[in-house]
């Protein structure tokens, strides 16, 4: 049997003063708390300086 699972795209945007971590921190433990599991990340960015946080998060169905 194949387990089926359900996937979520969550993005962190760079702020005036960078990232919010204990922002991102606070709202992924929310998220673990619901089920999700973070199982992956991407940093898109303009020449050198990433502009968001991108976090793939799947779950059970």
């Amino acid at each position: 049997m194949t387990t089926a699972f359900e996937h979520r795209i969550v993005r962190f945007e760079l702020g005036w003063a960078g990232f919010d971590y204990a922002g991102i921190e606070r709202r992924l433990s929310d998220l673990g708390a619901e089920g999700w599991e973070a199982v992956s990340t991407l940093q898109p960015s303009i020449g050198a300086a990433a502009t968001e946080i991108v976090v793939l998060l799947k779950r059970t169905r």
